[in-house]
């Protein structure tokens, strides 16, 4: 069975992949962004589990931010992530729910 941390893992590699496939056809950008998210998500809930921190279910990046803040852990892109929690949840949701959102390729890589 699959860690958090291995499904981030491949969630990455996937996005990255679909990344490269843009050029070819645009419709590789809802599926880059999805897995990036996705990617996020499962790392986030990695650190989480490995702290023994108990989370509800979500997909709320501001959640599992705040989380993650809760117990100190910090990284270099912290503040960014902070400014994109709600942007990036909004768009998961949306890209399910609703008719998503565009996002520009250079924010991807960024």
């Amino acid at each position: 069975m699959s860690t958090m941390y291995s499904r981030s893992v491949a969630m990455l590699e996937q996005s990255k992949n679909a990344l490269k496939m843009v050029t070819q056809d645009d419709a590789y950008l809802d599926v880059a962004c999805f897995e990036a998210q996705q990617a996020l998500e499962f790392l986030m809930k990695a650190i989480l589990l490995e702290n023994g921190i108990v989370y509800n279910k979500s997909h709320d990046i501001r959640y599992l931010f705040s989380l993650l803040e809760e117990i100190k852990f910090s990284f270099d892109k912290q503040e960014a992530l902070d400014l994109l929690a709600d942007t990036i949840t909004d768009w998961e949701a949306g890209s399910r729910y609703g008719k998503g959102t565009e996002i520009m390729i250079s924010e991807i890589n960024s």
